[in-house]
């Protein structure tokens, strides 16, 4: 009895742990889990935040380690995640015009003109979607051998398209707390 009793303690142990690592944090009255997978390997929350991308979204980066240094988040090898979930309702055409206008701010003319057929296969994507309805997430996941995959809402998948440079654009254009946040990376420790 005491050994059933024990491994009974134990699996619910273990199974909370699960649970805990994989728990959501609140952004926006929105939970967003404290991991995302990619291939297979989990990557941690990184940072969270409220952001307007034509229109109210919960985002978080997640990240193969945890850092707070921005050249280390651009430069970290391996996948990395931007996840954009929907606070209410909203266009996906005003999603596109956002991350172009929030790339296109961040980058030379020349540099910007080499990323315009992403965005545009971006933009494509995600005006046959017409609208992101509330709680439905958009991921941005950029893997170094496929380039950056757009998926959601719902099922559409864009393939890899576009490079790490573009990705780190992408990157720069959310705020310091979105991109790093010691209070919501200390949350992956519980």
């Amino acid at each position: 009895m005491k050994t059933v009793l024990t491994a009974t303690a134990l699996a619910l142990a273990v199974t909370l742990g699960a649970a805990s690592a994989n728990a959501a944090i609140n952004v926006g009255g929105m939970p967003i889990m404290q991991t995302a997978p990619a291939n297979g390997v989990p990557l941690l929350i990184n940072g969270a935040g409220i952001v307007d991308l034509g229109g109210k979204m919960a985002a978080a980066v997640y990240l193969p380690q945890n850092s707070t240094s921005a050249s280390n988040i651009m430069t970290m090898p391996g996948a990395k995640s931007i996840r954009l979930t929907a606070l209410s309702n909203m266009s996906a055409a005003a999603l596109a015009k956002a991350l172009e206008a929030g790339v296109k701010k961040g980058v030379s003319s020349a540099q910007y003109a080499s990323f315009k057929p992403a965005m545009d296969a971006f933009a494509k994507q995600l005006n046959s979607v017409k609208q992101i309805p509330k709680g439905e997430t958009v991921e941005l996941l950029f893997e170094p051998s496929n380039g950056i995959v757009l998926m959601g809402p719902g099922a559409h998948i864009i393939p890899g398209t576009g490079n790490a440079e573009l990705y780190q654009a992408m990157l720069r254009m959310l705020p310091a707390n979105v991109l790093s946040s010691p209070a919501v990376q200390k949350q992956n420790v519980s």
